[in-house]
Order: C-alpha cells, then structure tokens, then sequence
C-alpha cells in the first residue's frame, strides 16, 4: 500500500516541523509579498485548518495561524463540499510538483489520494463518491442538531464506522475529483499512485456507465444534479428528454426529435477520455465515440454567445462557468481530431467573451493554454503558449497576474458593502442583488464561500451581519447576559462577552423579535415571538408558553429617538448613521470611528459599556465616541486552494516566474 511508504514517513516528519517554520513565516507575510512567499504561507494555513486525511475542508471556524481543526461531529468545517475542492487542489499539487520538483508535493498528493478513497470506500457502494465525511459518531453540528434533519448524512460502516459522511454527490464533485486525477496523474504521480488512480477512475467510470451515465446513491435514486451527461442510446431518449425538459425552449419541446446538442454533454465527454487514458480500456473510447457520433450535428440553441453586454454580464453564472472550463482543459488536451478540437475552442472563445476583464487567474491561464492550440510547456516553467495568440490576451495576463498579487492573505468572511461606495458603477441589470458594471478587485469584494474563481467579481455586498434587536443584562450578575437579533435567534453568555451560547433550539423555530430580563431573578426571562411570548426560568436551557400572570412589558426597540446614555451622551439613528449629541439633540454628529461599514440600526446601555450594532458586526463603545468591534457570532474562514491551484498552474506553464 502506497500509505506506508518510506516517503509518506518523511512526509509526515516534514509536516510536524512545518507549524514552526509557518508561525516564522506569518510574522512577515503580507498581502504585499511575493506570489512564492504567499504560497509556502497559505499552504502551510491549508494544512493547519483544512486538512482531514487528505480531505480539502474549505470552510473552518476562523482562528490564528497555527490552529489545528480535528474536523469531528462537534467540528465539522464545511465538508458536504469538500469533495469537489480536494479534487481541484489534487490539480494544484499536480502543478506544484511538476513545476517545483518538491517530494513534499508529491506525498500531500498521496495524502489527497487516501482521502478520495475513503469518499468512494465510506459510501460502501463501489464507484460512489461522498460529498464529504467527518469523524466521529452522533447528529453533526451546523446541519443535524437543534431539530435539523438531513436524509443525506449517513455513519460509516466496517472499517469507516468512526467517520459520518454526506451523500447526494452532484455532477461538478464528480467532475473535479476526475480533473485532479488527471493533472495529478500527467504532472506528479509515481507509478504507484498511477495504479491507485486507476482503480478508483475505473470504479467511478464503471459506476457512471453501468447507471446510463448517471450518478445513483446508496438509496437507488439519482442524486439530485446527478446527470453527467446523456446517455447516446435511443432507448434513453424519452427518459433525458423529460429530464432536461426544463431547459429547452419552446421550438425544443414542440419537436417531435430528441436532438440534445453535443455540449449538453460537455461533463461527460472529457471523464471518458480521462478514463480512457488513465486505464486504457476501450470501452470508455467507444462510448465517447458514440456521443460524439450521435450529438454532435444537432444544433445548439442555447449556446451562448455574442458581444459583451451588461445585461448578458447580469446572468452570468460564474460557477458553471468554471466546471465548462475544467471540462474543456482536460477535453482539448486529450483530444486530437482536429473538427472537433475547432468546436470544443468556440466553447472556450464564448467563456472568453464574458471572463477576458475579470482577472480570473484560473480561466486565463486555461484559455491561454488551450487557445489556438494546446500548448504544454517544454519543461515545467518555460513557457509555450504566446499571449498574443488569444484576444486581449496581454491585458486579461496583466489583469490575472494582479488578482494573485492583491490575494488577501485573511481569509476571514468579513462584512462588505461596496454598494454604499459612489465611486462604483452599478449594473442597472442586476436581479435581487447588487452587482457593479466592472469587475471588483478582489481584496475589495466580498471572499466567495469557498472557491474565488467560481466566485462573482462584480458581486458588491456579501457576509453582512444580522443586528442586534435587544440586548439584556442580568439584575445581579454582569458577567450573564442576552442578545437577540434579526435572524429570529436569542444568545447568552456567562462570561463577560467572551463567549455565546444560541439559546433558541427549545423554542420550536419561534422567531424571536424581544426580549425582557427580570429585574429580580438572575437567570428569568421573557421572549416576544412570532409565536406569542415565552419565558425560561434557566437562562434559555428550557422555554414554554408565558402564562397569564406572567406577562411582562418589553423594552422600546425604538433606535431613531435620542436616548440619554449613562456617559452623558445622546444616541441616536439616523437613516443608518449613528449620530452623537451633547446637548439633547440640538447639534449632532455622525460618531462611528472604527466602524468596518459604517451603517447602524441599533445601540443598548449595557453593564460593558454601549453596544451599537449595523450589517458590518456589532461595535462597543465607553463614551458613544470611539468604537471596538466584538464578536457575538462565530466567524468563519474560508481556505486558500484557489490560489494555490492557480499560482502552481502559473507556475507550470511559465506565465509566473520563480522569484515574482
């Protein structure tokens, strides 16, 4: 077994020593640095946080450098995702060592191997993927606790019985673990790792085909974004022809023929050229042929193409976009036939069409590689493809090269509000969100969730917090208090504000909109709700129904009247200005210092001090004048495999030097 290899053994003292040379290094790191300094940085954070026997875990709990996450049942990070970003960080290690020659490379690779096993061999269906797994045994938190339920979660059995893993794996997990597998297999893989890859390709190919080019879970049904592609045989036809019903127009449905376009199957097209080359097995090759035989001449009335236009910008989905890209880099690499090589580029002109201004360094170097034609270094780092060879190919190199540059090293889902900025161009075509007329930079706009270049550039708001509603201290106990705020819930903390604990789950989805503290009784409470008023006589452990002698009157919510404070200041909002007085109101002026976004709805007297609280977080104050930010709600940090996955490529194909 390729586990216990002499290197793994290395590997595994190198990585022990490397959260003393990363601390080093973290002292002076900067946003600023170099693109290879940023690297060794923000790999070494993937391997404190994000690592789960080799399973990439995107989102974690944010924490200090250093910190190591166990990712259990009691802390799960984001793993129902986990699998389609380990499979294109597999792609970036691939890259790494290709263009680095570093061992240490190649053995976190091996580590990505294991960890992928383990998603097909948790399921205990062969060829099945899991989305993700986490250690441990009971309901997870964040997705099964408080009376949440999921028929996707599911414990491990035999030797997988510590691990609880989720199912209903979708076409781009799919997809992007057969990417990595690829890259990894061309760039970095020895020849036992070819081996190991090729028995986990096949069992997953062989699972696709023997299901008619469907993924099907371990209940026996579809997975719900489950078709890869569509299968050529006409006894299917009616089958898929109900399936993607909904994307056909009305000419389509009126059509008496089942002619899909052969791009409807641009997921399945390159997994079958991927297996084919992995394994050898004619089977895969014959059934690409068959696709290609019976789709190709059906036209395509969805494709889209045509000038850039605001409004076509408006409904543009960047997350599909980058699964086409990841299909048609692997599709044109292993692909020869020249006619079809000629479609398979219009794809990628018509992507280009929409991403060439983004700074998108991931689709740039892709497009750069495969347009006019696939070139692949001559050795790792000398570069072969010309920029000059694709349209507006030096300003979109310039434009990538900077995205990785401006890279923000936290990567911590702070609040952001750029539509409150005059200097930023809005899309008048936007639909229910806030999008500018011109990409964002991306140390200015919002982190994407978990991977920036499936990411919206011209997204202007993301991560806002919810405000505090009321805020209560205890009659004899400063260090108890409680908060409620527009998300519905109410937290209490028993330390002074250093921690919270959500004291909501016994009140049966009842949304809270006040809250009452007794002025006698340390831990009596009342809760106005949606569902009429309740009250706990244990701090929120346990709520029921307030009875009739036990009603009580609810502070004012009422934030755009002056209200004295114990400072000897007025406070007041004002159309989302907090505004400060000292003489009851009669001159006033805008008191928000140190405000991340300087929009407020709400401000208590509290035994800490004032709190005020607006969608950039929640702000503490002694004299209404300067402000600190504190945290009542968890924050979350999302990892850095995109950077990593595009600096490598970068690197590979020789569009980044060694030492920038």
């Amino acid at each position: 077994m390729i586990r216990h290899s002499f290197y793994i053994r290395i590997a595994t003292i190198l990585l022990c020593l490397l959260p003393i040379t990363g601390r080093l290094l973290a002292a002076h790191v900067l946003d600023s640095s170099s693109l290879s300094e940023k690297a060794v940085y923000l790999q070494q954070d993937l391997l404190e946080k994000h690592w789960l026997n080799g399973l990439y875990v995107s989102i974690v709990p944010a924490g200090p450098a250093g910190t190591n996450f166990q990712h259990t049942v009691n802390q799960p990070g984001n793993v129902i995702h986990a699998g389609v970003w380990t499979g294109r960080y597999l792609a970036g290690v691939g890259y790494q060592f290709a263009a680095s020659h570093d061992r240490r490379a190649r053995e976190i690779g091996d580590q990505i191997l294991q960890g992928l096993r383990i998603e097909q061999e948790v399921t205990g269906k062969p060829g099945l993927l899991a989305r993700g797994y986490v250690r441990g045994h009971g309901p997870v938190e964040d997705y099964e606790r408080d009376g949440r339920d999921s028929l996707k979660w599911h414990q491990g059995q035999g030797k997988y019985a510590d691990y609880r893993w989720y199912g209903d794996v979708s076409v781009d997990n799919f997809n992007a673990v057969l990417y990595g597998y690829a890259v990894y297999y061309d760039l970095a893989a020895s020849d036992a790792q070819r081996k190991f890859i090729a028995r986990d390709v096949d069992r997953l190919m062989t699972h696709l085909l023997d299901n008619d080019c469907r993924i099907v879970d371990v209940d026996g049904k579809v997975t719900q974004w489950g078709h890869v592609g569509i299968d050529p045989d006409p006894s299917r036809d009616e089958y898929y022809r109900t399936v993607y019903a909904r994307y056909l127009d009305e000419s389509e449905r009126q059509d008496q023929q089942w002619k899909p376009p052969l791009r409807a199957s641009l997921m399945l097209l390159p997994d079958l050229l991927i297996a084919y080359h992995i394994t050898g097995k004619q089977r895969y090759m014959e059934l690409y042929g068959k696709v290609v035989a019976r789709f190709k001449q059906n036209p395509d009335p969805r494709r889209k193409s045509g000038p850039f236009s605001l409004e076509r910008l408006a409904r543009v989905n960047h997350s599909s976009e980058g699964q086409d890209y990841e299909a048609l880099y692997n599709l044109i690499r292993y692909e020869h036939d020249p006619e079809l090589l000629k479609l398979y580029r219009s794809w990628v002109d018509d992507l280009w069409e929409m991403n060439w201004m983004e700074g998108n360094s991931l689709f740039t170097w892709m497009t750069v590689a495969l347009v006019p034609e696939y070139q692949s270094p001559a050795k790792p780092g000398r570069r072969a493809a010309p920029v000059d060879g694709i349209t507006h190919g030096t300003e979109s190199e310039r434009l990538a090269l900077e995205t990785l540059h401006l890279y923000p090293l936290d990567r911590v889902m702070h609040p952001v509000m750029n539509s409150l900025r005059a200097d930023v161009e809005k899309n008048p075509f936007s639909r229910g969100e806030s999008l500018s007329a011109k990409p964002i930079p991306i140390n200015l706009r919002p982190l994407d969730n978990e991977y920036a270049w499936k990411g919206n550039p011209y997204q202007m708001d993301g991560w806002l917090k919810p405000s505090v509603t009321m805020f209560q201290s205890t009659c004899d106990d400063p260090l108890v208090e409680w908060f409620c705020d527009t998300s519905g819930k109410i937290y209490m903390t028993l330390d002074g504000e250093k921690t919270w604990r959500d004291m909501s789950s016994a009140l049966r989805g009842a949304n809270v909109q006040n809250i009452s503290a007794s002025t006698n009784r340390t831990f009596i409470l009342h809760a106005q709700t949606d569902q009429g008023i309740f009250i706990t006589r244990d701090g929120g452990m346990s709520w029921r129904p307030a009875g009739v002698a036990e009603t009580t009157s609810f502070p004012s919510q009422s934030f755009q009247d002056w209200h004295r404070m114990k400072s000897g200041v007025w406070l007041r909002v004002d159309a989302g200005s907090l505004l400060l007085s000292r003489d009851a109101g009669k001159t006033a002026v805008p008191c928000m210092e140190g405000w991340r976004i300087p929009r407020a709805n709400s401000f208590f007297e509290t035994a800490m001090g004032i709190i005020a609280s607006g969608p950039g977080g929640t702000y503490r104050s002694v004299d209404g004048k300067s402000w600190k930010e504190i945290h009542l709600w968890r924050e979350d940090e999302t990892g850095p495999a995109d950077f990593l996955h595009a600096y490598w490529m970068g690197r590979y194909y020789g569009f980044i030097g060694p030492r920038e």
